[in-house]
């Protein structure tokens, strides 16, 4: 594999990972934004559309080309468009958890959560939350659930490993309508076994938030 395959695929990686790290937190209605994924030492600019549980994030690789990462988890869909070849790559969505889950079960598998108090991001008033791994290593997470959209808008992880430290905050967000077709497959596009533009292949896609 050649210096800029492998670069793309590793961005495909972190990208994915954080996106869909998110899945299963509280979900809202429906809302766009822009947010800066940073992990690794890649910052990437991604537009997100959010509507219920699903996810379409629309970004560029490192030479540029666009790519659409689409995730369904009510019906176990996850996939990659394509737009320049007309094709998507599907694969398994991958049940992933983070310690804000509703499911207070779920969160005392990994840790404990706790309420630090309340804070105005952008206009949105967000309960704050700390999450302690029980895993030392990873350290914290502090979360911003907005209220109004039901849904993280902000989450930093502190005192974890330098090199799996994750940022993510969402700007420019806008309460709107958005469009189912906006999580289907085009019409016209075709599905492809590996990625037209090296974004992420079979076995590097594997969805954990570390």
């Amino acid at each position: 594999m050649d210096d800029r395959i492998s670069q793309r695929w590793l961005t495909g990686l972190i990208t994915v990972t954080v996106l869909l790290a998110v899945e299963n937190l509280a979900w809202a209605g429906e809302f766009s934004a822009d947010t800066i994924i940073d992990r690794l030492g890649q910052k990437q600019p991604v537009k997100l559309y959010i509507k219920d549980r699903q996810i379409r994030a629309e970004m560029k690789d490192a030479f540029g080309q666009k790519q659409i990462l689409v995730s369904r988890p009510g019906k176990d869909q996850t996939f990659m468009l394509y737009p320049q070849s007309n094709g998507y790559m599907a694969f398994p969505a991958t049940a992933v958890r983070l310690p804000v889950d509703p499911d207070e079960e779920a969160v005392k598998k990994i840790g404990t959560r706790k309420l630090i108090g309340q804070e105005d991001l952008g206009g949105y008033l967000c309960d704050k939350y700390e999450i302690a791994f029980f895993n030392k290593y990873r350290g914290k997470m502090i979360v911003w659930i907005a209220r109004r959209l039901n849904y993280p808008i902000q989450m930093t992880q502190v005192g974890g490993p330098p090199t799996g430290s994750l940022s993510r905050k969402l700007t420019n967000i806008k309460e709107q309508r958005i469009e189912d077709s906006m999580f289907k497959v085009p019409e016209g596009y075709k599905k492809v076994d590996k990625p037209a533009q090296g974004f992420c292949g079979a076995g590097f896609c594997t969805v954990s938030l570390f």
